[in-house]
């Protein structure tokens, strides 16, 4: 699914102009964003958890360069998701379509 389709979804699911639809997930997503760059988790109660967490230095080889090389530490977004989202996406050996 594309952003666009996301919005025409949710717009049509809500009522709401394109607009309005696009301005709401826009700022959703800015609220998300935020509370993440301030190491806050975010919980969605149907969707899951959403937090950070800090990747220590990793010593990877370059094939390149035919070497060892540190990669310095970074913050990666990590994301839980709910039990009811597990138990939607568990394979029963069907297809739902």
């Amino acid at each position: 699914m594309t952003y666009r389709e996301l919005i025409d979804q949710l717009a049509e699911s809500t009522g709401q102009s394109k607009a309005q639809t696009k301005k709401l997930l826009e700022d959703a997503i800015s609220v998300l964003s935020d509370q993440l760059s301030k190491d806050k988790g975010v919980s969605i109660p149907e969707l899951g958890t959403f937090s950070t967490k800090v990747k220590e230095v990793q010593k990877v080889y370059s094939p390149h360069y035919k070497k060892y090389m540190l990669v310095p530490p970074k913050r990666v977004v990590e994301f839980s998701p709910s039990a009811g989202l597990k138990d939607e996406l568990k394979f029963s050996g069907q297809d739902n379509e």
